[in-house]
C-alpha cells in the first residue's frame, strides 16, 4: 500500500486571525498524518511476519541464513529449483545484503509448531501493477506431503493479496513436476502458455484463489 502524508509547517506568527478554525485545521491535518504513518508501520510489520492457517512467516534474518543455504544446496530441494547452481556462503552473504536494500522481493522463514520447516518468498513486486511471484519450498519430510504445504501456500497468498493489495500470482512449473503442477492446480493455478523447453507458465488470480481455498480450508485444523 502507498501512502502520501501531507507534512503541515506551522508559523505561530500566522495565528492571530481565525486561530480557533486554524487549530481545529491543523489538528486534523495533523491527525491524518499519525494515522497515515500508523498505516505504515502497519503494513511495514506485515511484511515482517504474517501468520495463518498455524504458520508464521518471519523475514529472514542474518542467522537464518546459513541453515537457509544448506536446506537449498540440499538436492532433495535443489533438484526442483529452476536454478540449481551450488550456493556458496560468499554468495548467500552477498544475495542477504542485497536483500535488505530490496522493494520487489520478500524472504521468510516458514514456522509451524514453534519449529522452522521451510522457505516463502514473494519476488518481482510490482504492486501499481498489481502482481508478483510467489515461491515456497517445505525442508522438514514431516510436513511436506500432507496438509501443510497448503496452509503454507494459503498464507503466502493471502500476504500477497490482501498484505499487499496485489491481483495476480504468476509461477513457472516445468511440465515434468507433476506433483508441482497438481499442487498449484488445486491452490487454482491456472496454465496459460507452455514453453518448447516444457515450463508452464501460470497465473493465480484473486477469485480463483478464494473458490480453491473454500474447497481444502475445511480440511485445516490448525
Amino acid at each position: 500500500m502507498t501512502v502520501i502524508s501531507r507534512i503541515v509547517t506551522l508559523n505561530p506568527w500566522m495565528m492571530t486571525v481565525g486561530m480557533t478554525q486554524d487549530l481545529r485545521l491543523n489538528s486534523l491535518m495533523a491527525k491524518e498524518i499519525i494515522e497515515n504513518h500508523r498505516e505504515m508501520d502497519s503494513d511495514m510489520t506485515g511484511l515482517k511476519e504474517f501468520a495463518r492457517y498455524g504458520v508464521k512467516l518471519v523475514a529472514l534474518a542474518q542467522d537464518d541464513i546459513e541453515m537457509v543455504r544448506q536446506w537449498r544446496n540440499d538436492p532433495k530441494i535443489a533438484d526442483l529449483m529452476l536454478d540449481k547452481t551450488h550456493i556458496t556462503r560468499e554468495k548467500q552473504q552477498q544475495w542477504f545484503a542485497r536483500l535488505q536494500h530490496a522493494k520487489d522481493q520478500f524472504y521468510y522463514l516458514v514456522w509451524f509448531k514453534d519449529q522452522p520447516i521451510g522457505v516463502a518468498s514473494l519476488i518481482k513486486v510490482n504492486r501499481d501493477v498489481g502482481h508478483c511471484e510467489p515461491g515456497m519450498y517445505i525442508y522438514v519430510d514431516e510436513y511436506r506431503n500432507n496438509i501443510v504445504p497448503f496452509c503454507v501456500a494459503f498464507a503466502l497468498n493471502e500476504l500477497a493479496f490482501e498484505g499487499l493489495g496485489l491481483s495476480q500470482l504468476f509461477g513457472k512449473i516445468f511440465a515434468s513436476n507433476q506433483a508441482s503442477v497438481r499442487f498449484h492446480e488445486a491452490c487454482g493455478y491456472r496454465l496459460y502458455e507452455t514453453r518448447e523447453d516444457g515450463l508452464g507458465l501460470y497465473v493465480l488470480e484473486r477469485e480463483a484463489y478464494f473458490a480453491a481455498r473454500a474447497k481444502i480450508a475445511r480440511f485445516i485444523r490448525y
